[in-house]
């Protein structure tokens, strides 16, 4: 019984496409296969890493402003809160875009997430199951009644890592070749509503 649901923030709450990471990872001099977070935290000397990083949070705040909602994703956030089911964030970014973000929605906000997770408070970074962890712990659950929902193959090791559930959301696109395996595969977030009995 999945008795909560942590969501991945951009591509999945979010339309996808508001960070273009070819672009930004081109100015960050992030070699395009390397996960930025990770490439940001090996630059040297600490000025490097500075200035890295306030490029990063100044992208994601432009990003943020022009994102909108995911379709259906505060339809399936409302349904979630009437049925007493858990909802909680975990993302990458800072905590900052995810506030800007948010305030493109108009029928949902942050208070109606119990837990959310940005990099500055969930530990390692996905893919490490750090946060995953700390969510269902937050929720007063075990692992494996957690579900992780996101779009990008670092969600789904999470979850995975973690032990919990996890629905990996294609956006009406082909699922990608991924090394990790889905519990369940959605084109859209009201998808999920099954999941979660009449």
């Amino acid at each position: 019984m999945i008795r909560a649901v942590l969501f991945d923030f951009d591509g999945t709450l979010t339309r996808p496409g508001s960070i273009n990471f070819r672009e930004l990872k081109s100015l960050l001099g992030c070699p395009q296969d390397k996960a930025i977070l990770e490439f940001i935290e090996g630059l040297e000397p600490a000025e490097r890493r500075e200035d890295a990083f306030r490029t990063l949070v100044t992208v994601e705040l432009e990003a943020a402003r022009r994102s909108l909602p995911n379709d259906g994703a505060e339809d399936l956030v409302r349904f979630l809160a009437v049925k007493g089911v858990g909802r909680g964030i975990i993302s990458r970014n800072g905590r900052a875009s995810i506030e800007e973000a948010m305030k493109n929605f108009t029928r949902i906000t942050l208070e109606d997430f119990a837990v959310v997770l940005s990099r500055e408070n969930s530990g390692r970074p996905k893919p490490n199951p750090d946060g995953v962890l700390m969510a269902a712990e937050a929720f007063g659950i075990p692992p494996a009644e957690l579900m992780v929902v996101g779009d990008y193959l670092f969600d789904v090791q999470a979850g995975n890592r973690a032990g919990a559930v996890t629905a990996f959301l294609t956006n009406g696109a082909q699922v990608p070749e991924m090394v990790a395996r889905p519990d369940r595969v959605v084109r859209s977030l009201m998808d999920l509503v099954e999941a979660f009995g009449p």
